[in-house]
C-alpha cells in the first residue's frame, strides 16, 4: 500500500463543483493524527480508495466518512475546511462513539454473526443506540451536500442504515449500497437482535451490490424469513419500491500493483529474497490478525505435512505475515499469543540449526516487499474460516503473472479455502475446507509436487480473470448497474402509479365536494397487517375507530370486503354501523342486519378437495385449513416460509391442472391457497352495490392481493382504486404498507368531518 503525506496548510487545485456522486464510508481515505493543537493527515492509495479511484474525480464526487481519530473540537473547523479542499467531508466522533458505535455493534456484533461467529456477537441495547446515532449523522452530513437526483454509493456493515435514512428524508436520491463482507445464510441472521432494522436500512436503497451470488441469496432468504417480503431472483419489492440485487466480486489495484512490480527497489528485493531461499520452497500466507483468517488451523495443516513427509523438513519454510489489528481489544491479545505459541511448539518439533519451519511476520509489510514476496512463493495459501472476498489471493495471481510463460517448476500455486468469496472467481485455485486439517496438508502435498506446465497453466488462466476484474472496473461497473436499475425502478414505480401527495391531494379534494361516498375496503393486508395466523390478525382500536370516523359521516357507506368467515367479521365488526361481505362476497349484511346468501352452488367437489389439502398440511408443518360454506383455504402463514412457498406453488400447479373440470376457482393470495364456488367473487358483491349509482358517487376501492382484481374489474370507470402493498396493473395507484393506509383513510375522515358528524 502506497500512501502520500499531507499535513496542515497544504491546499488543492481548486474547491469542490457540483458532486454527482456522494461516496459514503466509515472511514475517509484519509487518516487523521492528532499531536495536541497540532494535526497531520496521511492518504492512502489502496483500499477502497483506490477501487475508487477512477469514480472519484476532482468536482465530480464528495467522499463522506470518518477521519480515523477523535478530533477536538477546536480543530473541527480548520481540519472541515482543509478537508473540502479535496472534495472530503468529515464526521467527527467522539470517543464514546468510536467504542460503542465502532468497537461495539459493527465489530462485535455485525463482524463476527456475518462471518458465521454467532458465539463471538455482543449486543448492547447502549451499542446499538450509538449506532443508530452515528448512522443518522453520516446520513444528515450526505442530506446536507446532497443535491437532487444525487447518485449515493453507501458502503459496508457500518452504515446498513443509511440508505433507509436517506430514502425516508429523500425519495429523489439514487442510492446504492454495497457490502464488502459476506451476508450469512438466514439461520444466522436471524439470531442478530436489531435483524429487522438493518434489512429495511438496506432495502432503503435502489441498488444492493454483493460479493457472491450465495450472499445476495442469503440476504432475499433473510427478508423472506424475517420480514415476509418475497422476491425476484435479482430484485425485491419494498415499500412500493423495487431494490435491486447484483453481484460484483471486487478485484485489485491493478494498476498500481504494475507500477510496484516495475520499481528497481522491488527487482533489487525481490533478488535477495530468491538469494536468501535460493535452497528452499516457500509457503507464504498474510493475513491481518483476525480470528476469521483460520491461521491457526493453517498452522496445524503445515504441521501435518511435516510429519507426513520427513523429506521436506529443511526444503520447505512457511512464511506467515500478520498484519498487526486491534491489539487494544483482549481477544485479539489472546489470539496473536496463542498463534505465537503454536508457531513455537511446531519449530521447536521440526526446527533444526539453519532451518525454521515457520517464518513469522508480525508487521505491515511495504508493497515492493509485498510485491517481491507474491513473486517469489511457490505456494500461497489463503485459508480463511469465512471472508468476503479476501484480495490476498488475486494479488499473489496477478505478482506470479510473469513466471506463467517460464519453465520454472516452483511457479507459484494458490491453496484457496472455499469459504472466501475468492474461490468463486478464481476457479482454478486448489480449494479447500480450512477446518479439514488432513486433507489440506494433502492438497498441500499435491501442490508442492505439481508440474511445472500445470502450474502455469492455472496460473495463467487465473491471472488474466484478476486482470479483467481489476478494482476501477468494479467501480465502474457497480455505477453503472446502478443506474440501469434506477431508470428500471423510476418506470416500475410509475407503472405502479404509488399515491404521491399531490395525487392524494387531489382525491381529498374528490372526498370533500362529493355527497355520497362508497368506499370497498378489504381487510387483511389492506386495514391490517397480515399476520402469522389469521386469529392474530383480530383489529386494532386504531383501526376500530378509524372506521367509526368514517361511518359517522352521513354522506359515507363504509364496506369491509373480506375472504373471512362472517362469524370472525361480525366478531370482530359486526357492532359498527358498516357493511360487511365476507366469504369473497358470498354472504353479506347491512349495518346491525342479518346475514344474506347467493345462490347454493355446486359443492359436492368439497370432500375430495378437502382430503386432497389435508394430506398437503400433514406434510408441511405449520399449514392450516380454513373451511368455509363455498370454499376452502389453506393457509401457510406458520410454514418454513421457503418450503411454504415452494409447496404453495407445486399445489397451486396441481390444483389448476386437477380441478380444471369442475365449477371452482383456484385463487392463490397472501400466503394462503383458497378453493372456491365458482361465480363467487368480490366482484360479485361489489357489482351488486354499484349496481345503480351515479357517476357522480365517490367510490374508493382498496385491496391487496389477486383476490381483490374481482372487485377492480366491476369499478366503474371513474372510481379510486388502491393496491396495497405494491402496485398492480389493474388499479389507479398503490400505497406501500397497511400503516400507510391507514393513514391515508385517517387523512380522509379527517377531511370529510362536518358539524353534523361531529
Amino acid at each position: 500500500m502506497t500512501e502520500e503525506h499531507y499535513a496542515a496548510g497544504d491546499t488543492a487545485e481548486d474547491p469542490p463543483g457540483s458532486h454527482r456522486l456522494v461516496i459514503v464510508s466509515n472511514r475517509l481515505p484519509v487518516s487523521l493524527r492528532i499531536d495536541r493543537e497540532q494535526w497531520s493527515a496521511r492518504r492512502s492509495s489502496g483500499g477502497l480508495a483506490a477501487a475508487l479511484a477512477g469514480v472519484a474525480g476532482r468536482g465530480s464526487s464528495v467522499w463522506v466518512g470518518w477521519p480515523g481519530c477523535v478530533v477536538p473540537d477546536a480543530l473541527k473547523q480548520p481540519v472541515s475546511e482543509w478537508m473540502a479542499r479535496d472534495d472530503l467531508v468529515p464526521v467527527f466522533l467522539s470517543a464514546d462513539d468510536e467504542e460503542l458505535y465502532y468497537h461495539g455493534i459493527s465489530n462485535q456484533v455485525v463482524w463476527p454473526l456475518f462471518h458465521y461467529f454467532a458465539d463471538k456477537m455482543e449486543f448492547s441495547e447502549a451499542g446499538w443506540n450509538a449506532y443508530q446515532d452515528v448512522n443518522r449523522r453520516f446520513a444528515d452530513q450526505v442530506l446536507a451536500i446532497a443535491a437532487p437526483g444525487t447518485r449515493v454509493w453507501v458502503h459496508d456493515f457500518h452504515l446498513t442504515l443509511v440508505p433507509g435514512m436517506l430514502r425516508a428524508a429523500r425519495p429523489d436520491l439514487q442510492i446504492g449500497c454495497f457490502l464488502h463482507i459476506p451476508f450469512p445464510s438466514s439461520e444466522i441472521y436471524r439470531t442478530l437482535p436489531a435483524r429487522e432494522q438493518i434489512l429495511e436500512g438496506l432495502l432503503g436503497a435502489d441498488y444492493l451490490g454483493f460479493h457472491t451470488h450465495d450472499y445476495a441469496r442469503h440476504f432475499r432468504s433473510s427478508c423472506l424469513r424475517v420480514l415476509g417480503v418475497e422476491s425476484e431472483h435479482d430484485a425485491i419489492p419494498f415499500e412500493g419500491r423495487r431494490v435491486a440485487l447484483g453481484v460484483h466480486p471486487i478485484g485489485v489495484d491493478v494498476h498500481g500493483f504494475d507500477e510496484t512490480l516495475a520499481r528497481p527497489e522491488t527487482r533489487s528485493v525481490f533478488t535477495e529474497l530468491c538469494r536468501h531461499y535460493a535452497e528452499r520452497r516457500v509457503i507464504l500466507g498474510i493475513e491481518r490478525l483476525d480470528y476469521t483468517k483460520g491461521v491457526g488451523l493453517k498452522l496445524q495443516a503445515f504441521e501435518r505435512l511435516l510429519e507426513r513427509r520427513p523429506d521436506l523438513r529443511g526444503e520447505v519454510v512457511l512464511l506467515q505475515v500478520i498484519v498487526p489489528s486491534r491489539l487494544d481489544n483482549p481477544e485479539y491479545a489472546q489470539l496473536k499469543r496463542d498463534l505465537e505459541e503454536d508457531i513455537g511448539r511446531v519449530n521447536g518439533r521440526f526446527g533444526n540449526p539453519g532451518y525454521t519451519p515457520i517464518e513469522y511476520l508480525h508487521r505491515s509489510i511495504p508493497p515492493e516487499q509485498l510485491a517481491s514476496l507474491y513473486r517469489l512463493a511457490s505456494v500461497c495459501m489463503v485459508t480463511p474460516i469465512r471472508d468476503g472476498m479476501n484480495l490476498v489471493a488475486q494479488e499473489f495471481e496477478l505478482c506470479q503473472e510473469e513466471r506463467a510463460d517460464l519453465d520454472d517448476p516452483y511457479r507459484g500455486t494458490l491453496v484457496l479455502s472455499e469459504f472466501a468469496g475468492a474461490a468463486q472467481v478464481l476457479p482454478r485455485a486448489l480449494l479447500v475446507n480450512p477446518w479439514d486439517i488432513g486433507r489440506t496438508a494433502g492438497v498441500l502435498e499435491q501442490t508442492l509436487e505439481m508440474t511445472a506446465a500445470e502450474r502455469a497453466a492455472r496460473g495463467s488462466s487465473m491471472a488474466a480473470i484478476v486482470r479483467a476484474m481489476d478494482c476501477d472496473s468494479w467501480a465502474r461497473h457497480f455505477l453503472a448497474r446502478m443506474d440501469d436499475a434506477v431508470v428500471k425502478s423510476r418506470a416500475w414505480f410509475r407503472s405502479t402509479r404509488v399515491l404521491q401527495r399531490g395525487e392524494m391531494d387531489e382525491v381529498l379534494a374528490q372526498y370533500v365536494a362529493s355527497d355520497h361516498r362508497i368506499l370497498l375496503l378489504d381487510y387483511d393486508g389492506t386495514l391490517r397487517e397480515l399476520m402469522r395466523t389469521p386469529e392474530e390478525a383480530a383489529p386494532t382500536e386504531e383501526i376500530r375507530g378509524l372506521l367509526t370516523d368514517l361511518a359517522a359521516d352521513p354522506r359515507n357507506q363504509v364496506h369491509i370486503v373480506s375472504g373471512r368467515h362472517r362469524d370472525t367479521l361480525a366478531e370482530w365488526l359486526g357492532d359498527l354501523p358498516i357493511w360487511l361481505s365476507a366469504e369473497h362476497g358470498f354472504a353479506w349484511r347491512a349495518p346491525h342486519d342479518t346475514w344474506h346468501e347467493l345462490e347454493r352452488r355446486d359443492l359436492d367437489w368439497l370432500p375430495s378437495v378437502q382430503e386432497r389439502l389435508l394430506d398437503v398440511s400433514e406434510e408441511v408443518p405449520g399449514t392450516r385449513i380454513e373451511r368455509k360454506p363455498t370454499a376452502l383455504a389453506w393457509h401457510y402463514r406458520m410454514a418454513d416460509v421457503d418450503y411454504g412457498v415452494w409447496r404453495a406453488r407445486e399445489l397451486h400447479s396441481q390444483l389448476e391442472q386437477d380441478l380444471a373440470h369442475l365449477p371452482v376457482e383456484i385463487i392463490h393470495g397472501h400466503r394462503v391457497i383458497e378453493v372456491r364456488a365458482a361465480g363467487v367473487s368480490k366482484g360479485g358483491y361489489v357489482g351488486s352495490v354499484l349496481d345503480e349509482v351515479d357517476e357522480r358517487t365517490f367510490v374508493l376501492c382498496m385491496g391487496d392481493d389477486r383476490t381483490d382484481r374481482d372487485m377492480y374489474r366491476a369499478l366503474p370507470p371513474n372510481a379510486i382504486s388502491v393496491h396495497v402493498g405494491g402496485g398492480d396493473d389493474q388499479t389507479r395507484y398503490s400505497i406501500p404498507s397497511p400503516a400507510k393506509a391507514r393513514a391515508f383513510l385517517r387523512e380522509l375522515a379527517d377531511a370529510g368531518r362536518t358539524p353534523a358528524a361531529d
